[in-house]
């Protein structure tokens, strides 16, 4: 399985919060998970702290 068919599939890679707001707001699986990787890599500490806060507020979003 190549790296671009597993960014696209919405299925969870660690915690599924890109995916999840993917679909939440209708954007593209793929580029919310690229922007979210760009992100991390720019700044790891605020991208850790955004990303355990939207995993605690993930519970009333699923589907």
């Amino acid at each position: 399985m190549s790296i671009e068919s597993r960014m696209h599939n919405p299925r969870r890679l660690v915690c599924g919060v890109a995916a999840s707001l993917a679909h939440k707001f209708g954007w593209s699986c793929f580029w919310t998970r690229i922007v979210t990787a760009v992100l991390v890599l720019l700044n790891p500490a605020m991208a850790l702290l955004c990303y355990f806060a939207l995993a605690l507020v993930m519970d009333k979003w699923e589907r």
